[in-house]
């Protein structure tokens, strides 16, 4: 798969945490459970009829509205990723992590940020309930609100840092996944992340439909 795992040298992987990166275009939706169960809710709330249990490193057959939900090792939360396909797709949305917070009753942070826009934003639910929203866009808008402290958005000197900070504070690592080619509905392939060891993940799911 041509689908790569960037970071830089020096701090071991599961020690990392806050955003590798803002040179990307991302998009994450981090729930603090086990892949086990995000793969559930997600299966359920999106109708997904394929599902590969400890998929990483194994053979499978790519489907329509392929999602890696994925824990790297040392990390208290499970990602969700959706790679790009050629067919039309379905984007992870802050819905889903409203969603998936209320269906597990836990946290969930949404996190989506662009270098082409240069615009980041995340919202921390916690059992459904918005706790924490920043939505920032370079030259045009920052927004903020939050029932966890008392803070505007004008206060807010670089959105950047205070994103990188907030996900720090919240345990949370925001990796960074570079994508060269689109998946294919129908080839097969091993479900792996180039530079991403096997002894790095906790576990990896597939989930699709068929």
């Amino acid at each position: 798969m041509s689908i790569y795992f960037v970071r830089e040298e020096g701090i071991p992987l599961e020690q990392r945490r806050g955003l590798e990166t803002i040179d990307r275009n991302l998009v994450f939706v981090l729930v603090r459970v086990s892949v086990e169960q995000v793969s559930q809710a997600f299966s359920t709330l999106r109708q997904m009829n394929v599902w590969v249990r400890n998929a990483y490193e194994c053979e499978i057959e790519i489907q329509n509205e392929s999602t890696f939900v994925f824990q790297l090792r040392g990390h208290p939360w499970s990602l969700i990723y959706k790679p790009h396909m050629s067919a039309i797709r379905i984007y992870l949305t802050e819905e889903d992590a409203r969603n998936i917070s209320e269906f597990l009753s836990t946290s969930v942070i949404y996190y989506a940020g662009s270098d082409t826009c240069g615009t980041i934003e995340y919202h921390l639910y916690s059992n459904g309930i918005l706790q924490e929203k920043l939505s920032f866009e370079e030259e045009f808008k920052c927004e903020f609100q939050s029932q966890l402290r008392q803070l505007e958005a004008r206060s807010i000197v670089n959105p950047y840092t205070f994103t990188m900070d907030f996900m720090r504070e919240q345990d949370a690592y925001i990796p960074c996944v570079v994508e060269v080619e689109e998946l294919l509905a129908g080839q097969h392939t091993t479900l792996r992340i180039e530079d991403l060891m096997l002894n790095e993940v906790e576990r990896m799911d597939y989930l699709a439909q068929q």
